[in-house]
């Protein structure tokens, strides 16, 4: 017994394993439509495309009903790009559609990781097209400075998600209550949908309208998290919650923001979020990301009917794309030189201070398994309203027993994966998923239980994804390494500081982020991580240098 699982273990390292022809040569390569430099990251156009504009199942609103509308106090339109811009979302330029794709031409205009997804299986509630969000939306980054825009794939997005959202039903409402009025508003909205007022269409916004109310009262944080930040695991929480038929003890919301996590080989590290509370066990992560991402499920599903919106092949290709994935190399060409001999001290002082807790995953070398360091939140002394609500936040079921609520949604995400089955989707993601249990069953003996804890990221194109800590309070490398030097700051530019590496902070066109209320706090991860204070000359400068390198 004991030969088979080392054979097996040998088996699931060489599988693993990803060739590293793709970075021999670092270079960027342009993007044919001229608009921004593309970092070697081992994807090819291909596979940047499938990324952008893959369907996960997401239903934010029915497309036909939104296509026409008009910002709430104006009659601009609503789906424009001015908008897209503000809310910081990506253009997506023709290069980066595929080609194959029958792309409404009211769409051109929209930002990358918004796609219409046509659903025609599941309830019948689900059926038609849908304004929906990739991967992308949330996870592809920009990086600006001296006039050249490079695209980072797989980096945290500076988008203001939730602003888009309330905008979104604010239009909606907006226009609907017209319509009670009959209003010009509605009524241009009726003559480019049907040509005429439509009783049965006013009729269905405010369907949709009611729908969005009771969404935006569940899942709403108490404090806005602006751009580049958002409480995803919070709102998979809920929406699980409010699927598998629990109830909330006590207040349940959204007050743990944080950035969007990066995707580079997180497909090989044994737990993933902030605060590692979902194992790296692809088909529930994937799965109760979709669900974040708008995605539809039906736990009461009959026999031989799809119980959501979710395409198990699609989730599958997205797997596979982030396996293959690596993290971008400094572009000395663009932000400039990297002093070796500074860097080659500063490899003395993360060997010192920093290798103990964050994991090595070197770039051109394949991929291995990670067990990264989870470390008590006691401890790091950041902001602890992440780890607070997956540990502390209680639920009663159906039976009325409570329990925490990252254990109660374990069985719905169960009856999530079991209930494809039945339709012969699952089967293709059986080897990946008993691989990943198999990895996960390395670390027997750890206790998983405590949740009060985050993640010591590996640091591997830590350059690209400021701001930093969990919840994105801290602008750069030089104030994360330099507590005393911490201060409220706007985020939302994605204008670089390559000194001090970051995104500049003095930008008041994006947040002001208020680093002294709960869920933004900027403490922690100090002198007492690191083994007392970091001597500004001898340490900080050259271990930022290194960190470039990485």
């Amino acid at each position: 017994m004991r030969q088979f699982w080392i054979i097996l273990g040998l088996c699931l390292i060489l599988t693993g394993c990803t060739s590293t022809s793709c970075l021999t040569n670092l270079q960027l390569w342009p993007d044919p439509s001229g608009t921004h430099i593309n970092l070697q990251q081992c994807w090819d156009k291909s596979d940047q495309i499938r990324f952008y504009t893959t369907n996960q199942g997401s239903q934010i609103a029915p497309y036909e009903l939104i296509k026409h509308l008009e910002m709430p106090l104006s009659t601009d339109k609503f789906f424009a790009r001015a908008n897209f811009d503000r809310w910081r979302f990506l253009p997506l330029e023709k290069a980066d559609r595929d080609q194959d794709s029958d792309i409404d031409k009211d769409v051109q205009d929209w930002p990358l990781g918004f796609v219409i997804n046509t659903t025609t299986s599941g309830r019948e509630a689900w059926h038609g097209n849908w304004l929906g969000v990739t991967c992308a939306a949330c996870h592809t980054a920009q990086i600006e400075y001296q006039g050249k825009k490079m695209r980072v794939d797989g980096a945290p997005t500076m988008a203001n998600l939730n602003q888009f959202l309330w905008d979104l039903q604010a239009a909606l409402k907006a226009t609907y209550e017209d319509g009670l009025k009959n209003g010009d508003k509605f009524k241009r909205y009726a003559k480019n949908f049907s040509g005429e007022w439509d009783k049965a269409l006013l009729e269905r916004l405010g369907r949709v309208v009611t729908e969005g109310e009771i969404w935006h009262h569940r899942n709403d944080p108490p404090t806005p998290p602006g751009y580049a930040r958002f409480d995803a695991v919070g709102l998979i929480f809920n929406q699980l919650i409010f699927m598998s038929g629990s109830e909330p003890v006590g207040i349940s919301k959204n007050d743990a923001p944080v950035s969007f996590p990066f995707l580079w080989d997180t497909s090989h590290h044994n737990q993933t979020q902030w605060n590692g509370v979902a194992p790296d066990i692809p088909m529930v992560r994937n799965i109760t990301q979709g669900i974040g991402a708008f995605a539809k499920y039906d736990p009461h599903a009959g026999a031989f009917q799809e119980p959501s919106t979710i395409p198990l092949s699609n989730q599958r290709t997205l797997q596979h794309l982030v396996h293959k994935l690596r993290s971008p190399a400094w572009p000395e060409n663009i932000l400039g030189a990297i002093d070796r001999e500074k860097a080659e001290r500063g490899r003395v002082v993360f060997e010192k201070k920093c290798a103990s807790c964050h994991a090595d995953q070197k770039r051109e070398e394949p991929l291995k398994y990670l067990r990264v360091t989870m470390t008590p939140v006691n401890d790091l002394k950041t902001d602890g309203n992440m780890v607070a609500n997956a540990d502390h936040r209680e639920l009663r079921g159906p039976d009325g027993r409570q329990e925490k609520v990252a254990v109660a949604a374990g069985p719905t995400v169960k009856d999530i994966v079991l209930s494809w089955s039945h339709v012969g989707e699952i089967f293709p993601f059986v080897g990946e998923t008993l691989s990943a249990v198999w990895r996960w069953g390395l670390d027997f003996g750890r206790d998983e239980t405590k949740l009060d804890r985050y993640k010591a990221r590996p640091l591997d194109g830590i350059w690209a994804t400021a701001p930093y800590l969990h919840n994105g309070s801290v602008p750069n490398l030089y104030q994360l390494l330099v507590s005393g030097e911490r201060k409220p700051f706007y985020v939302g530019t994605r204008q670089f500081d390559p000194k001090h590496v970051g995104f500049i902070e003095d930008d008041k066109s994006g947040t002001w982020l208020d680093t002294g209320t709960s869920g933004n706090l900027n403490t922690g991860h100090d002198a007492f991580t690191y083994g007392g204070e970091l001597d500004l000359e001898q340490e900080v400068w050259p271990l930022i240098e290194y960190m470039k390198m990485l």
